[in-house]
């Protein structure tokens, strides 16, 4: 490829450090829903804080598109780690909601600069290969975080992942800083001086809003309300909870790497139906299962087929949108992918608490990826129908 890896390696450093923070302190809930005699409600309601990603995101995204600058990515690193340090003095539900809006400000910065930073920097045919990368490495990071959490947690404090993962958002930026130079990058955004407006955007890439919000809700519904729900339905620890949802991570990890393969021989429309409809079928599941025998293998088809889903609606909106416009566009993506997630979370909660059960959580999920399948499976009737007037799947790459 033209471009050195070290500068998809390093937007990838700071996508793991990004969510495996945010992972980090999902994994520590089940810890806190007892020390701080938390709600199920409660619970939800941090999930709602989603909601302030979304609305600094998207201006994040309008500036970008406008003044690209990489140092973005190192002020919502420092904004990550600065409130994680801050969480260590929190002792109640109030401090802990208020550093989770500092966190989530701090989060609104990664997805729509990192990601349309690859999508500039790799376009052609590799780009669908290094947004898999980026996908996976930022999933090896919430692995991580979700993976070891909940054990530091129990063998020493709840704040000992905290320390950690602070330091390796500090971390993200001193290495960001000390190996990537800025040179090229504002001038070669310099020269896009039309700037599109948001509904334009929005009007290209609108039949990909319900499968974006189900791909928001289905990953936070599962790591919020999944380690609880054993956690309360079947007395497991908060470690061997969070351990084996990092195993549904684990294996979406592996499969995104091989997302630009699977696009070339399947296509994205097929794999994000197959993505929603498996995710449907396994939260059904997991309503009823409680034995690690039977959550294990569905937790394994469930990631493998979910994580794939982010991918390919990375290189779809990739595809359908100019170059110009794209940090607006995965500002709306995530937007929509986050905000529709903290609404779910939120609803779950309210449905969860008012009926004493964090099963039905996973029964909105499973709707909502069902309607979503229906939505692709739509799609791909009507470019089948269309197939004697444009290219098929098979053919390109660039398909939707």
């Amino acid at each position: 490829m033209a471009k050195t890896p070290r500068l998809l390696w390093m937007i990838s450093f700071h996508h793991a450090c990004n969510d495996g923070t945010l992972m980090a302190l999902v994994a520590l809930i089940p810890i806190l829903f007892k020390e701080m005699n938390l709600s199920l409600y409660e619970i939800g309601f941090l999930g709602f804080g989603l909601i302030i990603t979304v609305v600094v995101q998207y201006a994040v995204g309008r500036l970008a598109d406008r003044i690209f600058s990489r140092n973005l990515l190192e002020i919502g690193a420092l904004l990550m780690g600065t409130s994680f340090v801050l969480l260590l003095f929190v002792n109640d539900f109030t401090g802990l909601f208020l550093a989770v809006i500092s966190m989530r400000i701090g989060a609104a910065f990664y997805h729509p600069v990192g990601t349309s930073w690859i999508t500039r920097e790799y376009a052609g045919k590799y780009v669908e290969t290094a947004l898999g990368i980026q996908s996976g490495v930022g999933n090896f990071g919430v692995i991580i975080a979700l993976g070891t959490s909940g054990f530091l947690g129990e063998m020493f404090t709840w704040k000992a992942p905290c320390l950690l993962w602070a330091g390796l958002n500090f971390a993200a930026v001193l290495l960001g800083l000390a190996l990537i130079k800025e040179d090229g990058i504002k001038t070669r955004v310099a020269k896009q001086t039309k700037r599109v407006p948001s509904k334009n955007t929005l009007s290209k890439m609108w039949f990909l809003v319900i499968p974006i919000i189900a791909g928001g809700a289905l990953y936070q519904v599962t790591s919020i309300f999944g380690p609880v729900r054993l956690t309360i339905a079947a007395d497991w620890s908060a470690g061997s909870a969070d351990l084996i949802f990092a195993m549904w991570i684990g294996i979406g990890t592996i499969t995104s790497y091989y997302f630009g393969a699977m696009s070339y021989r399947f296509g994205k429309t097929r794999l994000l139906l197959a993505g929603y409809l498996v995710s449907a079928i396994a939260a059904v599941i997991l309503v009823f299962a409680l034995d690690w025998f039977i959550i294990v293998p569905v937790l394994l088809v469930y990631g493998a087929f979910l994580f794939v889903t982010y991918p390919a609606l990375f290189s779809m909106i990739n595809d359908v949108t100019d170059e110009s416009e794209r940090g607006t566009a995965f500002g709306l993506l995530f937007g929509f992918q986050l905000g529709g997630g903290a609404v779910v979370v939120y609803l779950c909660g309210i449905v969860a608490d008012a009926l004493d059960n964090p099963d039905y959580a996973f029964v909105i999920v499973a709707i909502l990826a069902a309607a979503s399948a229906l939505t692709m499976f739509s799609k791909n009737l009507s470019r089948r129908s269309r197939s004697n007037l444009e290219p098929t799947e098979s053919d390109l790459s660039s398909r939707v």
